[in-house]
């Protein structure tokens, strides 16, 4: 996970406030405060266009984040968990846990996002009607009624992974029953799309609109990126699907006994086997798992106690969320490791640790797969 800042939940949802959003936020602040509103707003006080600056901006990514929660319940009603939505300099992101099994739950859920935004301009719209003669309300108001008309537009345009590329490609996966196929055309359009705003932009910047074309060229980059990302992803994830944790999992594990003091394990796990972490278990013959010591712990301990501390006093418990069954498709583990940002996972067996298995454990399992086939 980037570094973000958690702010609420809705529906069980997690939203998180990605840091490069102060960035768009600061600029609109600025266009706002600064050009817009004193421009349609001339004989407002400085402090009222503040306000309504502030209010405005605010119910800006207010729009933006009901776009992004629209899409989020129809995927949780139909199934797919939904880990997070995170907004960020480019607007919003809903992290869904897994892809949809259906095109027609695809097609349900990528709609969802541009009808809110057509909804949600409607009610500014009204808002816009009905205060035409308080320049105050509706000056904002019709600038919502635009900017969310505007972005449900935007997001219906044919290219992966937009909503519109998402409905391009539930079509394609209707008629052809390839999902990777389908993907491959939908991020094909998204990619061509994303140069050509890319073009544009560059366009811009030569002929006396540098704001707008960087900021178009930006988007152009971050939308051929993400298609080219999310289709290497459905491959990745193709390429796992049927390989079991028990297949994959590392059962040859360096484990520290739960008397060995901070010094020992400096010296003889640490420094020897240059791992991150090491599991601590009552001891080596039962492998009963107490918890994980990691080089942070190690740190939190001062010079002068190593020799005075345990492994048993710094160890971490090991939570609920790091624990996965041997049984498990290795696409659950990613998922998991994904949704809770974690590196690793155990399994167990009666409080006894079997095994563990990391992000670069699968990499590399598929990496000799692919080779050997």
């Amino acid at each position: 996970m980037r570094a973000s800042i958690k702010l609420f939940k809705i529906f069980g949802i997690e939203i998180r406030l990605d840091y490069s959003w102060f960035i768009i936020f600061a600029l609109l602040i600025y266009y706002f405060g600064f050009s817009y509103f004193p421009t349609f707003l001339p004989n407002l006080n400085k402090g009222l266009i503040a306000i309504i600056t502030v209010i405005t901006v605010l119910l800006f990514f207010f729009s933006i984040l009901f776009h992004e929660v629209s899409h989020s319940v129809v995927a949780k009603k139909k199934g797919i968990g939904v880990s997070r939505i995170s907004l960020f300099i480019f607007g919003g992101m809903s992290e869904i846990e897994k892809e949809p099994d259906q095109p027609i739950t695809e097609l349900l859920m990528s709609i969802a996002g541009p009808i809110a935004s057509f909804v949600i301009s409607g009610v500014f719209a009204i808002i816009w009607f009905f205060t035409r003669n308080i320049p105050a309300i509706s000056i904002p108001a019709g600038y919502l009624t635009f900017i969310n008309l505007f972005l449900g537009i935007f997001n219906l345009l044919p290219g992966y992974p937009l909503d519109g590329g998402r409905v391009l490609r539930s079509i394609i996966w209707k008629a052809t029953n390839n999902l990777k196929k389908a993907t491959f055309i939908a991020s094909t359009v998204g990619r061509i799309i994303g140069f050509l705003m890319i073009a544009v932009g560059i366009y811009f910047i030569f002929t006396n609109n540098f704001l707008n074309g960087i900021w178009l060229a930006f988007i152009g980059w971050f939308l051929q990126s993400s298609a080219y990302l999310s289709y290497r992803q459905l491959i990745f994830d193709s390429s796992i699907k049927g390989f079991k944790v028990k297949g994959i999992m590392n059962t040859n594990i360096v484990t520290i006994k739960r008397d060995a003091t901070v010094g020992e394990i400096v010296n003889n796990y640490f420094m020897k086997y240059k791992f991150g972490i090491f599991p601590v278990v009552d001891n080596h013959d039962n492998k009963k798992l107490i918890g994980f010591i990691s080089i942070h712990d190690i740190k939190s301990v001062p010079r002068e106690q190593w020799d005075s501390t345990d492994a048993m006093d710094i160890a971490e418990e090991v939570k609920e969320n790091e624990i996965i069954s041997s049984e498990a498709e290795a696409n659950e583990a990613l998922i998991q490791m994904r949704k809770y940002n974690l590196n690793h996972l155990v399994i167990l067996s009666d409080k006894k640790l079997k095994g563990m298995i990391t992000k670069s454990d699968i990499l590399q399992f598929i990496q000799l797969y692919s080779e050997l086939h």
